[in-house]
């Protein structure tokens, strides 16, 4: 239970802005600087027409939550807020200099009919001249958006119409429902034109095919293929189909990311969630505003009889009332208004000295609840609290734990570290802290915070025990004898369970028959079972077992501990090559000569920071590239291979084909993706011999936070361009005790 704070707070004389600055009023903000810093609030809007049909409320919750806002001095990132509600109230202090503030919003896809992504970037300069420093952040749109004119379409006598459009990282199919969709792409650097296939079927019923590309494509620009009827062309497969491509720009409006309603006092440095003490600013009337972008309604209620009174009942919604209850609140004190500029409309609750004089002593605090919901469903809620005796004044904790925020975002809690999200409600609290403890000890550790002027920190709790409950409280103020003067209640947390890797060491070894184009062959596994379906690990040995090659083996040639190592070992046969590889998960079949993989194994969902193992590579020469491939690949025929390791945490497991008919490749950037790392070498990696120790740190995005993984990725390959056949028929890799490491 907190206890009453007995020292008062110091307000700072400086209007503060709501999360959505733009909702600013237009009070006295007079030049503010110390030691050479000044106030900088900034504003983020996502400007595209093509969103417009995308803004409904989850896409636009969806985009608040992921928008990642930084700002740097052109050398270091300097503070980094990820989602639009998280930007700081009142502004950040920069000292005197110059600035650029970024956002992205959405997410980065090679190709996607529903995710758009968004950036921006703003340079400002903080100086003394400027008492605030108001940024406004524009994020535009950022894919190339391909379509098919459904109008040019539909005078055609065609059937069966499929068209795919991509670039070499991603393509989409537009056929049946997702025919006449928007296509977004994320251009691969050093790319500028898109490619397109269209078949369909004739009157006759005669398959058509015609290919082509759409050059020099742009961000932020939509292209449109129409399609007409030619009858001059009669090239093979392409008969009497002609496309012309027609370009837009994608940007013609501003549309700002909606935040939640917010609330504030004008004129005066009251805090939303703090009192109003009366004694302090007698006969003086306070004005509470409420603002939203379009309201559906906005309810002031209280159970004490006083407030009801005023009220004229228990609960009213100014959005509904009558001008007759408008006039009644007026008769009672409450001076009721409301202004509207475009979409943003705002409600003046002006409480007179008619009114709060009128309260009888009391010695708790007078309450009146505020709930606002804005026209797309989001609310928020507040309180006025009015002390107007000493006995009701009460203060709210200096220091708070932003508890939801914290269950909402599954990275908060690592098996080794918790990050709490804290609310600094009193930048002049002394000793400001965190103390934590495992559930049952009655030992204290306390971690000491630096709070600047930023009301919203981070702090990171490391050390911890994996699979152990803690309790933590955040502290603060003068300390008698042991005991500081602020004691939040108690709160707890459990710590994610570490995973181990099954056969990390590759000690197991077992093997399986498998059918293949040459007749039943045993196929070695890294694994104990013999049964590739339960096998942790995998390897591409069943696909190579059609020539009679083994790729993948044990060896005691290198090794950290135990007996074995893997030996990846790149071959080739009739020319083609075939890499050398170990992943987790296993070889669902060979399709032709290629091969169908299922990557991932179920996973206890913890978030480590990275992967640990033990390796040596040595890249092979006279590289081999298979035919068409060329620009597939980043290795040249005659040069020097590649090797790699990755390493992802997924929401499902991924299907990996190497058929060229039907190639479906690993994606860092697919949804499913929740983190991502890898390792790529170009040359030798370690000591002629020995396998040397690397850590690859894995990468969570932004659905990390709202996913939890429930697979683990880790795929290594003696040649990194395997899944096209080039590589080196002599490139070999050693890998020992692969181990996920917790920080």
């Amino acid at each position: 239970m907190a206890m009453k704070t007995m020292y008062k707070y110091i307000s700072m004389s400086v209007a503060f802005a709501t999360a959505v600055a733009s909702l600013s009023s237009c009070t006295s903000e007079a030049p503010f600087s110390t030691d050479g810093e000044g106030l900088v609030k900034m504003n983020v809007v996502v400007n595209s027409r093509t969103t417009r049909s995308l803004i409904d409320s989850d896409y636009d919750d969806y985009l608040n939550d992921s928008c990642r806002i930084y700002i740097s001095n052109g050398k270091n990132v300097l503070h980094k807020w990820v989602g639009k509600d998280n930007l700081p109230e009142k502004g950040v202090f920069l000292r005197y200099g110059s600035y650029v503030a970024e956002g992205f919003a959405g997410d980065s896809l090679p190709a996607s009919f529903e995710h758009v992504y968004f950036k921006g970037a703003s340079d400002f300069t903080v100086s003394s001249d400027v008492g605030v420093t108001q940024v406004n952040l524009k994020c535009y749109i950022a894919n190339v958006v391909a379509s098919i004119d459904q109008l040019t379409i539909n005078d055609l006598h065609i059937s069966d119409l499929k068209v795919v459009i991509g670039h070499s990282q991603g393509e989409l199919t537009y056929s049946g429902d997702d025919l006449f969709k928007k296509g977004y792409f994320m251009m691969p650097e050093g790319e500028t034109s898109l490619s397109y296939a269209i078949s369909c079927k004739d009157l006759d019923g005669k398959d058509v095919i015609k290919e082509g590309e759409i050059p020099n494509v742009k961000q932020a620009y939509e292209y449109k293929l129409q399609f007409q009827y030619d009858p001059d062309d009669i090239e093979d497969g392409g008969a009497f189909i002609k496309i012309n491509v027609v370009e837009d720009p994608a940007i013609e409006e501003e549309i700002e990311i909606y935040g939640k309603p917010s609330f504030s006092w004008v004129g005066h440095d009251h805090k939303v969630d703090g009192q109003l003490i009366l004694m302090e600013h007698p006969d003086v009337e306070h004005t509470f505003r409420a603002a939203a972008y379009g309201f559906s309604s906005l309810t002031l209620s209280s159970d004490q009889e006083d407030i009801q009174k005023a009220l004229g009942r228990s609960s009213i919604d100014l959005c509904v009332i009558s001008e007759t209850g408008l006039a009644d609140l007026a008769t009672n004190g409450i001076d009721v208004t409301m202004s509207a500029t475009n979409e943003l409309y705002k409600y003046f609750i002006k409480l007179t000295p008619q009114f709060l004089n009128g309260l009888p002593s009391s010695e708790t605090e007078y309450v009146i609840n505020v709930v606002a919901v804005d026209v797309r469903g989001k609310s928020n809620s507040a309180q006025i609290r009015i002390a107007n005796t000493e006995d009701a004044i009460t203060h709210r904790d200096p220091i708070i734990v932003e508890t939801e925020a914290m269950s909402k975002d599954y990275t908060a809690i690592g098996a080794r570290s918790v990050t709490l999200p804290l609310n600094i409600t009193d930048e002049t609290v002394e000793n400001p802290g965190v103390q934590y403890r495992e559930t049952g000890s009655t030992t204290w550790t306390t971690q000491n915070i630096s709070i600047t002027r930023s009301t919203s920190l981070f702090v990171t709790l490391k050390g911890l025990e994996p699979g152990t409950e803690y309790e933590y409280r955040v502290v603060g103020g003068p300390v008698n004898n042991g005991a500081y003067e602020f004691e939040s209640s108690i709160s707890k947390f459990t710590t994610e369970s570490e995973f181990s890797i099954v056969n990390a060491s590759f000690e197991d070894w077992s093997t399986y028959s498998a059918s293949t184009m040459m007749g039943s062959k045993t196929v070695q596994l890294p694994g104990s079972t013999g049964d590739k379906l339960t096998s942790f690990w995998g390897s591409g040995n069943e696909g190579a077992a059609t020539a009679n090659k083994i790729l993948t083996t044990k060896s005691e040639d290198m090794k950290h501990s135990g007996q074995y190592s893997a030996r990846l070992g790149s071959d080739a046969a009739m020319g083609i090559i075939a890499a050398g590889n170990i992943f987790v998960g296993h070889y669902v079949k060979t399709d032709v000569t290629n091969g169908v993989l299922s990557l991932g194994r179920e996973y206890n969902g913890s978030h480590p920071s990275k992967v640990r193992v033990y390796a040596n590579y040595r890249p092979g020469g006279d590289v081999t590239i298979k035919d068409g491939n060329e620009s597939l690949v980043e290795i040249t025929n005659g040069g020097t291979d590649q090797g790699q390791i990755y390493i992802a945490l997924t929401d499902e497991p991924v299907e990996i084909r190497t058929n060229p008919s039907n190639r479906k490749l690993f994606d860092a950037n697919d949804s499913h993706v929740l983190a991502y790392g890898q390792v790529t070498w170009k040359e030798a990696f370690g000591p002629d011999g020995q396998l040397q120790m690397i850590e690859i740190p894995f990468e969570y995005n932004s659905r990390a936070k709202t996913k939890r993984p429930t697979h683990l990725v880790i795929v290594a390959s003696a040649s990194k361009f395997g899944d096209y056949f080039c590589g080196s028929k002599t490139s070999v890799m050693y890998l020992d005790d692969f181990e996920l490491v917790y920080e």
